[in-house]
């Protein structure tokens, strides 16, 4: 068992990684023990400084709050940071009632996706717009993108965490393709300039919407359209045809949540299945998202940055 005042002392004394160590757990694990106990942290960079004889001083322990844990013990397990029920509102399971406001970027992209016609692909829309939210879709598959989207957004936000597009191509996008493996010469997928991002207490995490397109078998059925040889057999046609394999979107759902930072990776993905919507978890995904941004400080700190 360790009380506030020993680990403040600890944390300020050795690296997180060896503070960590000492008590046989990870070093995401002992820093949501840190937040638990409202206990600060040195801030990045701060063991560079420390090295060379130039670290700030480091801040006081604040006095415990109403609900701040006084002790912890490696058999109690830490939950997420602690907040207000104020701010916290249970995710929405439904799309958003008429007349309740949508999130801004979702209500923005909206109208650029609505007016775009399918990209180099030939299946998903791409948007005259580029920085606009992290969304691929089909002119079909549009609606039910966005409002997922709209609904993680406002679930993430009532939670705390702001999401915007990056405010600079410091943050950058991984490369994301919805089509699962994409036959040769089958065209580039749209993609925004800059990411999506939620920011869980400071932390960047890129979130992507998309519509999963399968590889299937088509027929060419002239004037440069290729239709489903189901579709291709109820009509008797003439001329040349031949088969060529193009990705199709089926409406069905993928969230990817990953690292923008260069050089940190960090990747999470979530599929909607038959029966079990995306939406039915967002909770469980939120709370994945935040226990991501704590890999991801941790990462950061074994890497000096």
């Amino acid at each position: 068992m360790i009380t506030r005042e020993a680990l403040y002392q600890l944390v300020w004394s050795s690296t997180g990684r060896k503070a960590a160590a000492a008590f046989g757990v990870s070093e995401s694990f002992f820093i949501r023990v840190c937040h638990k106990l409202e206990v600060p942290r040195p801030p990045r960079g701060y063991w560079q400084k420390f090295g060379v004889g130039r670290a700030p001083e480091p801040p006081p322990l604040p006095p415990p709050g109403p609900v701040t844990e006084k002790h912890w013990s490696k058999s109690t397990r830490p939950q997420p940071p602690y907040v207000p029920p104020a701010k916290k509102r249970r995710p929405p399971s439904k799309p958003a009632k008429r007349g309740e406001p949508k999130h801004p970027l979702i209500a923005a992209a909206e109208r650029h996706f609505q007016g775009a016609g399918p990209g180099a692909d030939g299946c998903y829309l791409k948007p005259r717009k580029k920085l606009v939210v992290d969304v691929t879709a089909s002119r079909t598959g549009l609606a039910k993108c966005l409002g997922f989207a709209d609904r993680l957004f406002r679930t993430l936000e009532g939670l705390g965490h702001r999401v915007v597009i990056a405010p600079s191509f410091a943050l950058t996008r991984i490369a994301l393709d919805p089509r699962q493996q994409p036959p040769p010469g089958s065209g580039r997928v749209w993609s925004p300039l800059r990411p999506t991002v939620v920011f869980v207490d400071g932390m960047p995490i890129g979130l992507a919407v998309a519509e999963v397109g399968e590889t299937v078998a088509m027929q060419y059925a002239g004037h440069g359209n290729f239709i489903t040889k189901e579709e291709f057999k109820r009509k008797k046609r003439f001329g040349a045809t031949w088969e060529r394999e193009r990705p199709v979107p089926r409406g069905k759902l993928k969230l990817t949540a990953y690292s923008p930072l260069l050089g940190v990776p960090w990747t999470r993905e979530w599929l909607e299945t038959a029966g079990t919507p995306l939406d039915d978890g967002l909770e469980t995904i939120a709370a994945a998202i935040e226990s991501g941004a704590l890999e991801l400080l941790a990462s950061l700190e074994r890497a000096g940055r």
